[in-house]
C-alpha cells in the first residue's frame, strides 16, 4: 500500500490511487486538531448522544445477540457527525482535503455525503464484532459508483485492535455473484476470492493518519483484541454532479458542498 508524506505531491497521489484505490497520509492531521476531535468525540459517546448505532444492530461476528444481551448498549459509531459540532465541520471542510479531493475524483466541486459514513467508529474492547470484507457501494445508490472515503484515525490502529485492512487494486474488479452471501459480503473461500483475500493489507495507523479509500475497494476489519478503545473518524466524498439516485437512502439528506 503507498504511503505519502508531507508535502504530499497531489499529481502522484492521484496516479497512486487511480492504480491502487487506496493510499495513506502520514501525519496529514496535526496533533491539536486531532486531539479536539477526540474530544469532542469523547463527549457525544459519554453522553450518548443520537443518532448512533449499536454492535447489536449489525448482528456481526462477535456482536452481541441482542440490545438487551451483555454488552448490547455497546456502542459502534455516532452517526451524522458534521452536524453534531464545528470541530468535525472543519475537518471535513479542510481545504487541503478538499484538494486532493477534487484530485482524486476529477472535478472542481465536491460535495460531502451526510448519508454515508459521517461517522466516529469505534471498536471496543469488548463486544465489538468483526467487519466482513465488501464494498462500500454495495448500498450506495449513485448515479456513478464514484465516491472517495477519508479514514481518520484519532489513536494507533492495527490488525489487534481492529484497523481496517484494504485489498488493493481491487476497485475495478467484476467478481462472480456466487463470490458473494445474502449481504454482498465476499466469500473469502470462494476461488475468485481467495487471491484477493491472501493479497490483503492491514497498515498501522497512528493519530492523525488518513486513510482514502475508493467506495469500490474490498476492506474489512477485525473486532478488537486489545484492553483499549479503538476510535476513528469517517467521511465520504463525490462529484457534485454526481448525483444521488432518487428515492434511494443516499438521497435520503442533503450534501455539503465543500
Amino acid at each position: 500500500m503507498l504511503e505519502f508524506s508531507h508535502p504530499i505531491d497531489v499529481n502522484a497521489l492521484r496516479v497512486a490511487f487511480a492504480e491502487q484505490g487506496v493510499v495513506v497520509l502520514r501525519n496529514f492531521a496535526p496533533a491539536e486538531q486531532v486531539n479536539a476531535i477526540r474530544d469532542a468525540a469523547m463527549q457525544g459517546l459519554q453522553a450518548r448522544e443520537e443518532p448512533l448505532e449499536l454492535e447489536a444492530s449489525l448482528a456481526y461476528p462477535g456482536a452481541p445477540v441482542s440490545s438487551d444481551a451483555q454488552g448490547g448498549q455497546t456502542i459502534r459509531r455516532l452517526r451524522g457527525m458534521v452536524a453534531r459540532s464545528p470541530i468535525f465541520m472543519d475537518w471535513a471542510t479542510d481545504t487541503a482535503l478538499i484538494d486532493i479531493m477534487r484530485a482524486l475524483l476529477a472535478s472542481d466541486h465536491i460535495t460531502l455525503t451526510q448519508v454515508h459514513h459521517n461517522s466516529l467508529m469505534t471498536k471496543q474492547p469488548s463486544f465489538s464484532s468483526d467487519t466482513l470484507w465488501h464494498r462500500d457501494v454495495r448500498y450506495w445508490r449513485f448515479s456513478r459508483p464514484q465516491l472517495v472515503s477519508c479514514w481518520l484515525a484519532l489513536g494507533v490502529e492495527s490488525p489487534e485492535n481492529g484497523g481496517l485492512g484494504f485489498i488493493p487494486r481491487s476497485q475495478g474488479l467484476e467478481l462472480p455473484e456466487a463470490a458473494f452471501d445474502e449481504r454482498e459480503f465476499l466469500l473469502p473461500a470462494h476461488p475468485a476470492a481467495a487471491p484477493l483475500v491472501a493479497a490483503a493489507e492491514f497498515p498501522t495507523l497512528a493519530a492523525g493518519d488518513v486513510v482514502l479509500f475508493d467506495a469500490r475497494t474490498f476492506h474489512a476489519a477485525s473486532r478488537n483484541k486489545t484492553m483499549l478503545t479503538k476510535y476513528s473518524l469517517v467521511m465520504s466524498y463525490h462529484a457534485s454532479d454526481n448525483y444521488p439516485l432518487a428515492g434511494s437512502r443516499s438521497a435520503a439528506e442533503l450534501g455539503i458542498v465543500c
